[in-house]
């Protein structure tokens, strides 16, 4: 699990391959059309929202930076249809 120490930032995102079993998704950064991984999460509630989501699916997220483009999740602002980015 992530600890609180590390610096985090938000991303409005779109999801391009679902959570698989690892845990790990894949995402597009919708203003900067870079796509990124999610492999992390701050705990099990959060990571069954984020499990719920399919691709195409808008989320916004609190996210931890770790390297070569790879996060972990640490709050959902939205999600779903009403949030769509697309």
């Amino acid at each position: 699990m992530l600890k609180q120490q590390q610096r985090s930032c938000e991303r409005a995102s779109v999801v391009i391959s679902p959570m698989d079993e690892s845990g790990k998704m894949e995402l597009r950064d919708v203003d900067t059309d870079e796509t990124y991984e999610v492999v992390d999460y701050i705990d099990e509630e959060l990571a069954a929202k984020l499990d719920a989501l399919s691709a195409g699916e808008a989320v916004n997220l609190e996210l931890f930076a770790g390297i070569d483009d790879v996060f972990g999740a640490v709050r959902i602002e939205s999600s779903g249809p009403s949030a769509r980015f697309q």
